[in-house]
């Protein structure tokens, strides 16, 4: 999730400086980042120390880790990147730190904080993070804050955290204060906390949860609790509209479904989202109930999720299913999938490797997960049914449907009212109903779709007609050959968007602010 990589002494990143994923590596080259403070073990160059303050004296500086720790053995410490007459614009934390006293580090940058390896705060210390208005603090993949006391003081952006230790405190914390301000000091292993038999967090959140980078293991929840807007299972069972949960992962979670006889929507981080997901992640099995509607991360978007991921295994029956989430009327970007999703029984849902139903938008965002389903159902490898906007986005698992089953490889079914825009797909394509190599059923009005794209040697759709199952020569949709998927990017594609190399994504065209990334 972080917005550079570390290399040695230095840190480097994509130019837009925009967050990847918190478990990811980033795979294409990238040039070295440009006007930033960079900590790490090098030596310190560029940069002015005195009075508690260090400030760059160019736009590129480096801040040796020995150095900085020395500095706060003797008091506090502000590392800026505004020096005299000198704008950086970011901080990367590139080598492990930590201190043990009572001193605080504040880190203020003009745009985005990257935390790319551990910062430890093992005394009674403070640290202030503090980024511009179009900056973010985001985590590497090694990247994370931890605090032993958690009386300890944490502030982001002007605002006061309490820190909590593990799940208990963090709902009880929440059921006093929905609005409050909460950080995870550390990790957490929720092993011991058994099978919730509702959400842990019920209480509908309107504050902020940051995880710092930090991960919570082993959450297992069984049951659901009933909010305003219906039934609601997981880690958060809804999440306001002024809510935040960023920089948190949850991994090995196991989320085993409603057990009363009652629809209900399911995610691990959260049933119902009307805020802000960003930078957070699931790695998990989830297992949707009949009658029920769920994703690997989130049940229901009403908000926005960005720059967040799900992965594991997701089983259904008779209900509207993601790898993502289920459905989606809000906002879902630059984020992606790779859920394995297998429905028994589709009976007119949605499935799809990405979000069940779409009336929202999607941009920059893919998904890989295979999509099987039973009789009946819209199955794509990205989408299911979609009646909104897919833009710059790609799928390439197989979707497998059986009798009546409408199957696409990229959505099952696009309504009336369904757009899409520069996208493309791969994967093996089978189905009872309609199939096509992009869209299983095309309900939408003619000159809705614009430079969209399925590979006709690995989709098994090698008839160039078939871009959708129930329209020959759909327009706008594209059949292409892998060879000529590798020659170049498509007609209509963004250089500054989409990039193609031979050694990324097997040489199929990849996004830049989104790219594929290794297993974690």
């Amino acid at each position: 999730m972080a917005s550079a990589i570390c290399n040695g002494t230095t840190c480097r990143g994509p130019g837009r400086l925009v967050a990847i994923l918190v478990w990811a590596a980033v795979l294409h080259s990238v040039a070295v980042a440009q006007a930033a403070v960079t900590i790490s073990t090098g030596a310190t160059q560029n940069m002015s120390c005195s009075n508690g303050m260090c400030a760059p004296t160019a736009k590129t500086a480096v801040l040796n880790v020995g150095d900085l720790e020395a500095f706060l053995a003797s008091g506090n410490l502000a590392v800026a990147t505004t020096g005299s007459g000198v704008q950086a614009d970011d901080i990367h934390v590139c080598s492990a730190l930590g201190w043990s006293n009572s001193s605080t580090l504040s880190l203020e940058a003009h745009r985005s904080i990257a935390i790319n390896a551990p910062m430890s705060i093992t005394g009674q210390s403070g640290l202030t993070l503090d980024t511009g208005k179009r900056g973010w603090l985001s985590f590497g993949s090694k990247g994370n804050v931890s605090f032993v006391s958690l009386s300890s003081q944490l502030a982001i952006n002007g605002s006061a955290f309490t820190l909590v230790g593990d799940i208990k405190t963090l709902a009880n914390d929440v059921a006093a204060n929905p609005s409050g301000d909460f950080a995870l000091a550390k990790s957490y292993d929720a092993t011991g906390d058994g099978t919730y038999l509702s959400p842990p967090v019920p209480t509908v959140f309107s504050g902020t949860f940051n995880g710092l980078g930090n991960t919570i293991s082993h959450l297992s929840v069984g049951g659901a609790v009933k909010t305003a807007s219906g039934w609601a299972e997981g880690f958060f069972a809804e999440l306001g509209t002024t809510g935040i949960l960023e920089n948190i992962g949850l991994e090995a979670a196991n989320i085993s479904g409603q057990p009363r006889l009652k629809a209900s929507w399911t995610g691990t981080l959260v049933g119902v989202n009307f805020g802000t997901i960003r930078f957070s992640y699931a790695a998990s099995k989830v297992t949707i109930r009949k009658g029920s509607f769920g994703g690997v991360l989130v049940g229901s978007n009403d908000g926005t999720i960005m720059d967040s991921n799900a992965s594991g295994v997701l089983k259904g029956k008779v209900g509207t299913v993601g790898g993502l989430v289920s459905d989606n009327e809000g906002i879902i970007q630059n984020s992606h999938a790779a859920v394995a999703v297998t429905v028994k029984e589709g009976a007119g849902g949605g499935y799809g490797g990405l979000a069940g139903e779409n009336l929202g938008t999607v941009e920059n965002s893919w998904a890989t997960g295979n999509i099987t389903v039973g009789t009946g159902g819209h199955l794509g490898a990205l989408i299911g049914i979609s009646g909104g906007a897919i833009n710059n986005s790609y799928a390439t698992g197989a979707v497998t449907g059986g009798t009546g089953s409408d199957s696409g490889g990229l959505v099952g079914e696009n309504g009336i009212n369904g757009t899409i825009s520069f996208s493309y797909s791969t994967g093996a394509v089978a189905g009872g109903g309609y199939i096509g190599g992009l869209i299983g059923f095309d309900g939408a009005q003619s000159g809705s779709i614009t430079d969209a794209y399925w590979d006709t040697d690995t989709s098994g759709i090698t008839d160039p007609s078939q871009g959708a199952g129930n329209i020959a020569n759909d327009p706008g949709v594209t059949g292409l050959s892998t060879a000529e998927f590798q020659s170049g990017l498509p007609q209509g594609f963004d250089p500054a968007v989409w990039a193609e190399k031979s050694n990324i994504n097997g040489g199929l065209p990849y996004l830049l602010d989104n790219p594929p990334v290794r297993k974690h």
